[in-house]
């Protein structure tokens, strides 16, 4: 260790450590400042690790560099085998670098089109483009309100794990979608999305992940919405009290809930009965209880 720190690449070693590390973290902190997740400040916490990561791959880089850099000055002796390896490395990362950028800049265009396309670009689009199997690309078409029922439903058949992870990245590709929503989720919560399509959703091996924004969308049928009118998991409670289609006696359970947003939400559901929120306005949480009378003002209004 000793003698590699002793060596003339030692220095070009540590600065593109540092410059690396200090990049990295930067782009990460920008990430987390960017997302509107209630849980991205969790990501601090990984910021160091990142930076260490980062500044590890940018060190051994430098190295490689500074080498090829004194061998051309004659500063450091020509080994070949030596120097073809630093000369490769040294490369590497801009051609690595670049590829990527290249790409994002590639995807940012793609993703912006799809957002601004009328219902047969779409169709062309989710048959045809290069991006159709990317989950940025799918996640633009499924944000596009001229998406039809018939290609949301054909959606709703993608069967590959990308369509249920979460949506983040450096480069500006989630459109509006800021929280990073993941792709089946954006399906089910769009207002096109029918009820046949919901319903299949429902039945899905993923439907726990879904069940906010499939309870919650007005299309959903009622055989779907009466099949959890007990169901207690907080994502079902949460969208069956938000669905202006949700009966009654599932109103009057989701008002007793102790899920305080599921109890939440009622105040913003225009169908619930004005004694449920003459209810909640009683509610020991002070913030519901202001919500429930503004909501009761509302109507009076």
């Amino acid at each position: 260790m000793t003698r590699i720190l002793a060596r003339p690449e030692a220095r070009w070693a540590l600065w593109a450590g540092l410059a690396g590390a200090a990049a990295a973290s930067a782009l990460a902190v920008k990430g987390i400042f960017s997302s509107s997740s209630s849980t991205a400040a969790i990501g601090f916490v990984f910021v160091p690790f990142v930076a260490i990561a980062a500044g590890a791959v940018a060190g051994v880089w430098g190295l490689a560099l500074g080498h090829v850099v004194l061998a051309a000055a004659g500063r450091v002796p020509r080994v070949r085998p030596l120097l073809i390896v630093a000369v490769l490395a040294a490369l590497s990362l801009p051609a690595i670098l670049g590829r990527e950028a290249w790409q994002g800049l590639a995807l940012e265009r793609a993703v912006h089109e799809a957002l601004a396309m009328d219902a047969a670009q779409l169709e062309q689009a989710f048959d045809a483009s290069p991006w159709r199997t990317n989950k940025y690309f799918l996640g633009a078409i499924a944000q596009n309100r001229a998406a039809s029922p018939q290609l949301l439903s054909r959606m709703a058949d993608l069967d590959t794990p990308q369509a249920y992870e979460p949506l983040g990245s450096l480069w500006d590709v989630k459109g509006e979608n800021r929280k990073g929503i993941p792709v089946m989720r954006l399906v089910a919560h769009h207002p096109n999305t029918g009820g046949a399509t919901l319903a299949k959703l429902d039945e899905g091996a993923h439907s726990k992940e879904l069940a906010y924004e499939i309870l919650s969308n007005p299309h959903t049928p009622a055989e779907v919405l009466a099949r959890h009118a007990g169901d207690t998991y907080y994502l079902a409670e949460w969208g069956l009290a938000l669905n202006p289609n949700t009966p009654r006696a599932v109103l009057e359970r989701l008002s007793r809930s102790p899920n305080l947003y599921a109890r939440m939400n009622l105040t913003y559901n225009a169908a619930t009965p004005r004694d449920i929120l003459e209810r909640l306005a009683a509610d020991p949480d002070p913030i519901l209880s202001r919500n429930a009378s503004q909501a009761l003002q509302r109507r009076i209004r």
